[in-house]
């Protein structure tokens, strides 16, 4: 208990007011008025000099740094003091107001608190009683003091012992709990900064790889061509669509450009005229929205068709492919069918890249589903589905 401050106070009030006291009994001499007041100031010596340094330690604690036995030599020391002025004077009793407390304030725990109450409670009564002249009276009155004081001081001094052991428990748990947390918010930014390493490689694959890829395989066709002219054309327009991805990377924005430019059938149509000019594969785009979607959904749906354009061109060897979007109150559907040669036994959790699977987590965060599957007809359907934001809403009102 940090008190020391209040307990200088209140011991000093205390050993002040007993001199005052003992100075102005008339009934007793001067030589007694004076000795009571060296006793008294013995007693405030003996306090500051030694006790007051040992009373920041919660009570209960392990104490088995400080002296021990100095400590026991001036509790006694204290008891001897005090039973010494009320052996002269009766008054004096009053000594116990600071005593008993001093001694459950200074003792290493209540193994040594408790006896010590007990043998002070008993010497200030023998004190009394002797004071009294051992009269039936005397002795009767002696024993009462001795007896409720001891059973006050043991009963309060185990419950301040309680509290402080409480005390002492609560900041032990406050000081583990305040780690924990430490350690969980340090668990939960390393793991924000995994899943933005993720997204980072999932945005630089969805735009930046397509880009590049996309220039490698015109300048490898330019280098086929006698008028490579046009081509070097689209490995301009790619090149600078690369270059717009990039700095929208760099400057934190999710979404491509043409997203941030361009409602979501715009963005579509022009990723399949870009296709068409690269590739020659004819695509054709139909989309039907019966409201419109929030910037992180269409920007989710746009990159989902960049991978399906993108696997159409390294494994499809198609020639038509078709995007298709949908939008009910229930649900909003992308499918990117081609008529290729099919998956030819290939599944979704084959894949090892960042291609099939960086698609599939991105749509799961959305709450939606992603399949792939040969068509009837031939070729491969990829197709999306997400709950439309409309039934959303109204599930979280409901």
């Amino acid at each position: 208990m940090n008190t020391r401050r209040w307990w200088d106070v209140a011991v000093g009030l205390v050993i002040v007011a007993l001199c005052v006291v003992s100075v102005m009994d008339a009934g007793s001499s001067t030589a007694e008025r004076w000795a009571l007041v060296g006793l008294l100031l013995g007693l405030g010596v003996l306090y500051f000099a030694v006790l007051r340094r040992y009373m920041d330690v919660q009570i209960g604690q392990e104490r088995e740094e400080l002296p021990v036995a100095l400590l026991t030599v001036g509790q006694f020391a204290m008891i001897g003091f005090a039973a010494a002025t009320v052996a002269l004077s009766a008054d004096m009793m009053n000594t116990m107001v600071i005593v008993l407390p001093l001694i459950w304030l200074t003792s290493p725990g209540t193994r040594q608190a408790i006896p010590m109450n007990i043998v002070a409670t008993t010497v200030l009564g023998a004190a009394f009683a002797f004071n009294q002249g051992w009269t039936e009276s005397g002795n009767l009155t002696a024993f009462a003091i001795a007896g409720i004081s001891t059973a006050f001081s043991i009963a309060l001094g185990l419950w301040i012992s309680r509290i402080a052991n409480w005390g002492v428990d609560r900041a032990r748990l406050l000081d583990e709990l305040t780690h924990a947390q430490s350690a969980l918010e340090s668990a939960h930014r390393e793991s924000g900064a995994a899943e933005e390493r993720e997204r980072i490689a999932r945005d630089i694959h969805d735009t930046i790889a397509q880009s590049l890829t996309s220039i490698v395989m015109l300048a490898q066709r330019a280098s086929r061509e006698p008028d490579p002219a046009q081509t070097i054309a689209l490995v301009e327009d790619t090149a600078r669509d690369a270059l717009s991805d990039a700095r929208g990377l760099v400057a934190a924005n999710a979404a491509v450009s043409a997203a941030a430019s361009a409602p979501l059938e715009a963005s579509l149509t022009r990723l399949g005229t870009r296709f068409t000019r690269e590739t020659g594969v004819q695509v054709t785009t139909s989309v039907e929205l019966s409201q419109q979607l929030p910037r992180e959904l269409e920007v989710m749906l746009l990159r989902c068709v960049q991978e399906g354009l993108a696997n159409v061109r390294k494994h499809a060897n198609a020639t038509v492919v078709s995007i298709g979007l949908r939008c009910t109150d229930a649900a909003v559907s992308l499918t990117v069918a081609d008529n290729g040669r099919g998956l030819c036994g290939i599944s979704i959790d084959d894949e090892h890249g960042f291609g099939l699977t960086g698609m599939r987590e991105r749509v799961a965060l959305v709450g939606g589903t992603l399949s792939i599957s040969d068509a009837a007809g031939g070729g491969v359907t990829l197709a999306v589905t997400v709950p439309s934001p409309t039934s959303l809403t109204q599930e979280s009102l409901s």
